[in-house]
């Protein structure tokens, strides 16, 4: 029988083929280095197999010892015999070493043909990035190359697992049991990510691949089906990701296991997963059918209609782009820089201006006499009223005495009635008279203009401009702010424009944010956020309708302003197309012509 040297020549002692019956002990080692036939005499050890001959050859496959053939024969053999068995292992021996380089030869052949088997597939299914050519390409030749009787392949359509190609047949009724069952299936191992093994036993199977993987073998008729999820291939290294692309289905009709068949199987799996990446990753690129269009007008046209194509696709895909391309909306206003605490001074009354108590730029206190005014109007109804007063009080006291002079007259009750009328009516029109003059006094003192905050006076010059000139009620004197508080920017916005700040706000429901810099130039740009959009709309100066916007100023701006410094500022209205930020002006004027 054969068996290994390592358990037979290394234990017992070697002889050369000359000597066939020396002893040997077990202590003694034998080497099987050469070809010739090995003889050994076992010691007796009280078995049966430990007295008796030892003849062994070995076997070799391209020079290397793989085994060996051995021998017991009786320790009563003759030398005759022995040699004999030798010759005889000799020939057993050579006869296995053939046989041992025919099957490897075989076997290396069979691996070649497989390995070019997989090259060819490899190229074929990479042959295309056309997703339905590579799918027709993955499922036929894929049940070559694994020696099924049918394959199928499904993918993620719409969130929807649905058969793409079936081998064998061009087209499928999408809406038969066995494709239905198919889905069913493909979503079922989907969710699992595991590769499902059907060999008809499912007792195994959780519940949720027992029922679907059950319908479809009914539905098939297929007796070994394998369902092999696909991910797609990491993009930086070889290590599969996460991202699902398809499902492939292996049929067998028979219940047998084919030789190598789990190996091919993951084989195809590998390469259906890149190729379909690929595939999928091209046929969602944008604008790919204009890509194809252009491409095959290139190839088929002469030079003068290859420029006319390139000129009207590029006037394609910049059009295409100036929708595509996102861009930040900002709307241009224009305004000035103001403190938000600044007061307008009005004259009370009419008058004329007796002093004015301040300069520009003079910081002055609450309650300080900004203008002093006179009137002389006020001032002769004053001295009327004082005189009309007195007048009556003296008539008063005429009546008074009267009263008492004409108590011992005998007509004394008629005469005293007729005093007490009159005095009463005196003293009715004396109240009434000094209440003209408490409220003539109220007004003398409003002719001395105050200032109601601390703050500055900003009118240029208010000593040229107002001194010693006659103001009407309500007529502007000067205004005073303060510019150590908060500031704001008052933006006037054109109506057409306006539109599009409304919306951008209530779109996203937080003030909106404005660049601004200064007018003179030269200087920083600074962020703001809209703190107020005017409820109405308004003509300022005789110029086109515009809105007002007030913009919070941040601290660090507010050292580069003065009062009524000119602002150039952008509102940002969030994102919209390339187009409409370019156009929109050209936009609305040619709506408007269409529409009204």
């Amino acid at each position: 029988g054969a068996m290994s040297p390592a358990d037979n020549v290394r234990r017992r002692g070697a002889v050369s083929p000359a000597d066939h019956r020396g002893a040997v002990s077990p202590g003694d080692q034998v080497g099987i280095g050469g070809s010739a036939p090995l003889t050994a005499d076992m010691a007796a050890g009280g078995s049966e197999l430990d007295d008796g001959v030892w003849i062994a050859a070995p076997f070799r496959v391209d020079q290397r010892a793989v085994g060996v053939v051995e021998l017991i024969q009786p320790r009563t053999i003759s030398s005759t015999g022995v040699a004999g068995c030798e010759r005889l292992l000799a020939m057993l021996a050579d006869l296995t070493g053939d046989f041992l380089r025919r099957r490897q030869i075989d076997e290396l052949v069979v691996a070649t043909d497989q390995w070019h088997l997989y090259e060819a597939l490899s190229q074929r299914v990479h042959a295309s990035l056309d997703l339905r050519r590579t799918a027709y390409q993955i499922v036929n030749d894929g049940r070559l190359f694994v020696r099924c009787d049918r394959v199928c392949l499904v993918v993620a359509i719409r969130a929807r697992f649905q058969p793409l190609a079936i081998s064998g047949v061009d087209t499928f009724d999408r809406r038969s049991n066995m494709v239905r069952s198919m889905e069913s299936l493909a979503t079922a191992v989907a969710a699992s990510g595991q590769w499902l093994r059907y060999r008809g036993d499912t007792s195994q199977l959780p519940p949720q691949l027992e029922q679907p993987i059950s319908a479809f073998a009914d539905e098939s008729n297929s007796q070994t089906i394998d369902v092999v999820p696909l991910f797609a291939p990491a993009l930086d290294s070889g290590e599969t990701s996460d991202e699902l692309v398809g499902v492939l289905i292996l049929e067998r009709f028979d219940a047998t296991d084919r030789r190598g068949a789990e190996q091919r199987i993951i084989q195809l799996a590998t390469l259906s997963s890149s190729a379909l990446r690929n595939a999928i990753d091209y046929q969602t690129l944008p604008l790919l059918s204009l890509a194809r269009w252009i491409r095959n007008l290139m190839r088929s046209g002469d030079r003068r209609r290859r420029q006319l194509t390139i000129a009207a696709s590029s006037l394609v895909v910049f059009g295409v782009a100036l929708f595509v391309i996102p861009a930040t909306f900002q709307v241009k206003a224009e305004g000035k820089a103001q403190p938000l605490i600044r007061r307008n001074i009005y004259a009370p009354l009419d008058g004329e201006v007796v002093e004015v108590g301040g300069a520009h730029d003079e910081t002055v206190k609450k309650d300080h006499v900004l203008v002093q005014l006179r009137s002389r109007e006020l001032e002769v109804e004053l001295q009327r009223l004082q005189g009309e007063y007195q007048t009556t009080e003296k008539k008063l006291l005429a009546v008074a005495s009267a009263r008492v002079q004409n108590l011992h007259d005998n007509d004394a009750d008629r005469v005293s009635g007729q005093l007490a009328a009159e005095e009463q009516e005196l003293k009715q029109e004396l109240a009434s008279l000094n209440a003209q003059l408490v409220l003539i006094r109220r007004q003398r003192e409003q002719l001395a203009v105050r200032s109601p905050i601390d703050g500055q006076i900003m009118t240029w010059d208010p000593a040229e401009l107002l001194s010693d000139r006659p103001v009407q009620r309500g007529q502007l004197l000067m205004a005073v702010a303060d510019v150590n508080g908060p500031w704001v920017l008052e933006l006037t916005v054109p109506e057409r424009r306006v539109g599009h700040l409304i919306a951008a706000q209530r779109e996203v429901q937080q003030p909106l944010d404005v660049t601004f810099t200064l007018a003179t130039g030269g200087a920083p740009t600074y962020r703001g956020t809209v703190q107020q959009i005017a409820g109405r709309t308004e003509v300022i100066d005789n110029q086109q309708s515009t809105t007002r916007v007030r913009v919070a100023v941040p601290e660090e701006a507010v050292q580069m302003l003065r009062p009524g410094t000119a602002i150039h500022a952008k509102v940002n209205c969030g994102p919209k197309s390339l187009g409409f930020v370019w156009l929109h002006d050209v936009y609305e004027t040619v709506r408007s012509w269409l529409l009204f």
